[in-house]
């Protein structure tokens, strides 16, 4: 029996990790309990599930390889929650039998507080609770542990391994103590499932709503491998590196979304599924993404099967993905998501790409002109302070602005943004597809 102690128990968790130890028990694979704590104080979820025996409903609605799903699941596989404030001593005992640790505390949770203090308990910062709480189990003479975050920060794991040892040196714990730590594995990891939450009117009131897809990839070491076969699980991957998959869902999940949805509002479009069956912006995306897909160092089959799965995604008939929302702060997205990849084919192919140029034209027109941009105060001002000035200007103060300085890339976009702003955004587009 492998034993799970989870810090989070909000919805992505319980569609996701939940999801997947279910599998496992399911398959036969190998049997798996889970324990829920919440790292909050909020106990309002652990009390439902506890209601209910901790037994609750995924609702998988979606597409996956090109067919409808719209699947239940009945979740078993959660033993008891805990709760970590009320329940300390219970927690602690937990955590001294668990084998492996998991936890989802947002991007926020995996912090060092030089406030916090080993009597304390809890402790306030997640990694302190941790530090205490794996003290304890060291003192008990417990076996190391396997933690698998799965918080979305680069290297999720080893900067929980660096809050631990940095809580040892504050707290002065003895050296045994840190070369226990460095026995336990920690394996970074990548997740990736769209949640959508809990359906009002539902009897069940701890079910989640999520698409069919999920992508847990994990840097696994030779103990995580032995201890939890989960890569035989569809959609697992124990990897080497996992930098190049980031990599790969920034640019091509995420960037097809930056590259598209401004230009697709323009044009009347509301919706990421209505987005996708028109006809023009199909070609737009199929383009741009072989625009991105060039930039990129993993198996050409491997990004190809990648991409038709993003594009299952955006058709997903159970979920009205507003484009509004996605264009929420586009600069600091475009700078993130698709700036690189227009760098990168600009100086491989010694030529600006065509639908990655015209995106950054497209969210030129649509910060000066759609009334709908939605950023910082401070990107505001820069688009509302260039906005009479020349196409040449405008084109040339936002790519400064971008700290882009290449004469392909302001030539091609400078042509795309001129296009725009004489001919609509409608024509433009078709304009950029077929040019």
């Amino acid at each position: 029996m492998i034993r799970v102690l989870q810090f989070g128990e909000g919805n992505f968790l319980r569609a996701f990790a939940e999801d997947y130890f279910n599998s496992a028990n399911n398959s036969g694979l190998f049997k798996a309990e889970v324990t829920i704590c919440q790292p909050r104080i909020n106990t309002r979820v652990i009390n439902l599930l506890n209601e209910q025996d901790c037994n609750y409903n995924v609702y998988k609605r979606g597409r996956l390889n090109g067919e409808v799903v719209d699947e239940a699941v009945d979740i078993t596989c959660v033993k008891e929650c805990i709760d970590t404030v009320g329940e300390y001593d219970k927690l602690m005992a937990a955590f001294n039998t668990a084998d492996v640790i998991i936890s989802n505390t947002t991007e926020a949770g995996i912090v060092f507080n030089a406030e916090d203090k080993l009597k304390d308990a809890p402790n306030v910062s997640f990694p302190a609770k941790i530090t205490a709480l794996l003290y304890n189990r060291y003192r008990n003479g417990a076996d190391k542990l396997l933690f698998l975050p799965v918080e979305l920060i680069e290297n999720n794991a080893d900067e929980l391994k660096k809050c631990i040892l940095k809580y040892a040196e504050l707290w002065s714990l003895d050296d045994s103590f840190k070369a226990y730590v460095e026995t336990c594995s920690f394996c970074n990891t990548l997740v990736d499932r769209i949640v959508s939450g809990h359906t009002d009117g539902d009897e069940d009131p701890c079910s989640v709503n999520c698409e069919p897809y999920a992508s847990w990839l994990i840097k696994a070491d030779d103990y995580c491998k032995e201890l939890l076969p989960l890569d035989k699980l569809q959609g697992i991957q124990y990897v080497s590196d996992i930098a190049p998959y980031r990599t790969r869902k920034v640019r091509i999940l995420n960037g097809a979304h930056t590259m598209s949805v401004l230009a697709a509002h323009m044009c009347g479009i509301e919706i990421v599924r209505d987005m996708v069956h028109d006809e023009d912006f199909n070609a737009y995306i199929m383009r741009g993404l072989e625009e991105i897909k060039s930039t990129m160092n993993l198996d050409k089959a491997e990004l190809d099967l990648y991409a038709d799965s993003v594009l299952d995604r955006f058709d997903n008939p159970f979920i009205d993905h507003r484009l509004l929302d996605i264009a929420l702060n586009s600069v600091s997205k475009f700078k993130a998501r698709c700036l690189d990849s227009l760098l990168e084919y600009t100086e491989s192919a010694n030529e600006a790409p065509q639908i990655l140029s015209f995106s950054l034209a497209a969210l030129i027109d649509f910060y000066l002109y759609s009334g709908k941009a939605n950023d910082s105060e401070d990107v505001i001002s820069f688009f509302n302070v260039i906005k009479d000035e020349s196409d040449e200007d405008i084109v040339s103060k936002v790519l400064e602005y971008f700290g882009v300085n290449n004469t392909l890339i302001y030539n091609k976009v400078l042509i795309h943004y001129i296009s725009i702003t004489k001919n609509g955004m409608r024509s433009a587009v078709r304009e950029a597809v077929n040019g």
